[in-house]
């Protein structure tokens, strides 16, 4: 079965630019081409193509999971989600997360940060009557959201990998959650 080729694409030419200009920035953050290559599968030159706006070629996924791993930072993937309509939260890696951090100690910190951040919006709104940009600035409201996000994420995860472990210990595929048998005790 022959497919027809198709002739245009579903974003325009400069949505993938920016594409090639955070791979760009990727590349430059991992301390060039020669260090890049050091750390992934293809080599300087095939690094060069990616960014390179007249070429077709694009940097594969795995090349990029490599790179935004070493250099701390998702250029490339922040900016296809941009793209896409989707924005990426940075979360706080689980080893940074209190030992013993509950689901329910999670819920009782979102509604903390849901609180704190409120807060700070009613206090920039008492001050200037609107949300000014030293306003925003100087309640670091985005600090506050994204504090907010983070907390709201890693509850997700914990319910869902609550969620999942229950359908594992249904399937016989491991045993009864620890912490289950614990809270019936």
């Amino acid at each position: 079965m022959t497919h027809a080729l198709q002739t245009t694409r579903p974003k325009s030419d400069g949505d993938y630019i920016v594409l090639k200009q955070a791979t760009k920035r990727l590349i430059k953050a991992c301390g060039g081409l020669e260090a890049a290559s050091m750390v992934t599968r293809v080599g300087h030159s095939e690094l060069a193509r990616y960014y390179d706006p007249s070429e077709k070629l694009f940097m594969p996924i795995d090349v990029v999971a490599d790179l935004e791993a070493i250099s701390g930072n998702a250029y490339v993937c922040q900016s296809l989600a941009h793209m896409l309509g989707f924005s990426l939260v940075p979360l706080q890696p689980p080893e940074m997360l209190e030992p013993g951090h509950h689901w329910t100690a999670l819920i009782a910190q979102l509604g903390e940060e849901t609180a704190s951040t409120l807060r700070q919006i009613g206090a920039a709104l008492t001050d200037h009557g609107t949300l000014t940009a030293q306003s925003i600035n100087h309640y670091q409201l985005a600090r506050h959201l994204e504090n907010l996000i983070q907390t709201a994420m890693h509850l997700k995860l914990s319910i869902a990998q609550r969620q999942e472990r229950g359908v594992q210990s249904r399937r016989g595929q491991i045993p009864v959650d620890a912490e289950l048998i614990h809270q019936k005790n």
